[in-house]
């Protein structure tokens, strides 16, 4: 009397693409060992390894001693693609920047379908406007199908302030006045620090009517990058005094 042949019994096996090589012979419960394996692709020691392998239905047969029949029993492979998150990335904008599609920032090729969480840790919508979000590190997570793992990227975001130099200005002054500052005509809240140029050197904003000549000032920012210098001017003119004449006498 010969004992019946024993394949196990017959299971499946849910792998991701970027997994490594696993058993299937182990996953037959009380199969023999020493019996074939045949399925969409060759059977290495019963392993099955997504990076080499196609998914399917992989049979294991054990050979029965005759008269007893062979045993078979199957392994139901199913393989997931890993979620692409893209590469981490960093960008820098300015605050008068047009907002920006987050996405689009990430090296790789990342997957559209991903949410996006800001720095702290409150969902964001995937766009960023650099005059009213804030700074830091964005998060993007793609959902990976099991029993692929989610794949995570990150966006660091600088924003740097866009320069100011105020609104045009205009002073008129006798040439006989005391010098006036400059920056002190310009409308608006302009920056300190810019610097001045014109019809005259000026030295500590000032204009100096005795000494300089009139026309267009102008007070440049400069600008952080991507920012771009910002400029106004003030528009100045002199007057020269009247003359009376000297003093006289007639008898």
């Amino acid at each position: 009397v010969y004992p019946l042949p024993n394949a196990g019994v017959p299971t499946s096996l849910s792998v991701c693409s970027t997994d490594a090589a696993q058993s299937m012979f182990a996953l037959l419960a009380g199969a023999q060992a020493g019996g074939a394996w045949s399925g969409p692709s060759p059977v290495v020691g019963g392993n099955y390894n997504p990076a080499t392998m196609n998914p399917g239905v992989y049979t294991y047969t054990v050979n029965g001693t005759a008269p007893c029949p062979n045993a078979t029993a199957t392994v139901t492979v199913s393989e997931s693609a890993p979620p692409d998150a893209g590469l981490d990335a960093s960008i820098t904008l300015c605050s008068t920047t047009a907002p920006v599609v987050m996405v689009t920032q990430l090296g790789g090729a990342p997957d559209g379908t991903g949410t996006w969480t800001a720095p702290g840790g409150g969902a964001s919508s995937g766009g960023f406007d650099p005059a009213v979000d804030p700074a830091g590190v964005y998060t993007y997570t793609v959902t990976g199908t099991s029993p692929c793992p989610n794949d995570v990227a990150t966006l660091n975001i600088t924003v740097n302030l866009a320069p100011i130099a105020g609104t045009p200005g205009a002073i008129t002054l006798c040439s006989t006045d005391a010098p006036a500052s400059l920056f002190a005509q310009l409308g608006g809240t302009p920056d300190a620090g810019g610097t001045w140029s014109g019809p005259s050197a000026v030295v500590g904003g000032m204009i100096d009517p005795a000494v300089m000549s009139a026309g267009v000032y102008t007070y440049t920012v400069i600008g952080a990058a991507p920012c771009v210098n910002a400029s106004s001017t003030v528009t100045v003119t002199i007057n020269a005094p009247p003359t009376a004449g000297s003093d006289g006498a007639i008898t």
